[in-house]
């Protein structure tokens, strides 16, 4: 008996020690250092005026994700990753004889329970396979690699985006007599929600490498940390991708 529990000490040991693993999942924290670049343009020529867009920038897009990984392969392992993150940022019609009018509308339910009225978001989803070679050391499994990622992006609200709401009905709604920004805010701000419902993702096929680290704690539990920089993909011009850091740590056999 005493052998038989000396044998599964050591063999608990032993793996306890391994960063190697048959096949794992995760979920992980995402942080994008890329950028949204602001604008300023004109949207709509009306009898108002000139009506511009002023677009304010914004950057680090966080969010979350989720992994799975085969490490059975020889010579390679393989990474399946879904991540989403996102950024919030200001835009506002510029109107002459009325000013500013914020871009907002109202969330629909449940996040109406916490924001009356939310800024426009701009976020991407992706999804990516990895191809990575890992070196085999004690608790630790470093790795580097590159893979194909498919990508698609929220659309900005921009002066481009403006000009398909600004109907000449709408326009012709924002001419009244007391010349109420609130007023003229509300009714944007529902056709604002409706378009961005509508709209369609950006989307596209691009490519990334991949460094990393996956670390043994105690058996099955892995925490890892991935860096990637993602190239292509077809995002909006305005947007300039940087590098992205994935933070977590998940379950192996």
């Amino acid at each position: 008996m005493r052998k038989i529990f000396t044998l599964a000490a050591a063999f608990a040991l032993f793996a306890s020690v391994q960063a190697f693993a048959i096949i794992g999942v995760g979920a992980h924290y995402v942080m994008n250092t890329g950028s949204l670049d602001g604008s300023d343009k004109i949207a709509k020529s009306s009898p108002l005026g000139d009506i511009k867009v002023k677009q304010e920038s914004a950057d680090v897009l966080k969010g979350i994700g989720f992994k799975l990984w085969i490490d059975i392969l020889p010579f390679v392992d393989i990474e399946g990753t879904f991540n989403i993150a996102a950024t919030r940022y200001q835009s506002y019609l510029v109107i002459p004889t009325i000013g500013e009018i914020p871009l907002e509308y109202a969330p629909d339910a449940p996040y109406n329970l916490v924001f009356d009225k939310a800024s426009p978001i701009f976020g991407i989803v992706n999804g990516d396979l990895s191809i990575t070679y890992p070196f085999d050391l004690p608790v630790i499994r470093p790795y580097i690699g590159a893979g194909i990622s498919y990508f698609a992006s929220i659309p900005i609200v921009n002066a481009d985006f403006a000009s398909k709401i600004l109907t000449d009905d709408l326009i012709g709604g924002l001419v009244n007599p007391s010349g109420n920004p609130e007023d003229a805010a509300e009714d944007i701000g529902g056709v604002l929600s409706k378009t961005l419902k509508d709209e369609s993702y950006t989307t596209g096929i691009g490519g990334h490498i991949i460094a990393g680290v996956r670390l043994t704690v105690i058996p099955i539990v892995k925490p890892y940390v991935n860096g990637k920089y993602y190239f292509g993909g077809n995002t909006n011009s305005q947007f300039t991708q940087g590098f992205v850091l994935e933070l977590g740590g998940g379950f192996a056999l």
